[in-house]
């Protein structure tokens, strides 16, 4: 019993010191300035798609949409349960389907 916990102590001490030195790589990338900044990396959020807007824009039934999800047509990107599309990424995977002959 003791060899398990001590075990698990040292895998615990692993994981601290792998979050300690992503911290100091985090750190050392904010003082350099090679992070983007907020308003960079959220310039993409206005071209964020729900669903209700991909049945409209694709003119499609909601079964459909589902469908299409579910046989891999469309490829959402999800945050909690809810599914949000790129413009650019639907655009992309719209192509792509017609290209092979799917949409």
């Amino acid at each position: 019993m003791l060899s398990f916990i001590e075990r698990i102590c040292q895998q615990l001490e692993i994981i601290t010191q792998l979050l300690e030195k992503s911290v100091q790589q985090y750190e050392a990338s904010l003082s350099r300035g090679d992070l983007p900044d907020a308003e960079t990396d959220l310039s993409h959020l206005s071209d964020l798609l729900d669903i209700n807007q991909v049945i409209d824009l694709l003119k499609i039934s909601e079964a459909t949409y589902y469908r299409w999800v579910k046989q891999g047509e469309l490829i959402p990107r999800r945050k909690g349960k809810r599914h949000y599309y790129c413009l650019s990424d639907l655009d992309r995977q719209m192509k792509e389907g017609r290209r092979r002959g799917r949409i």
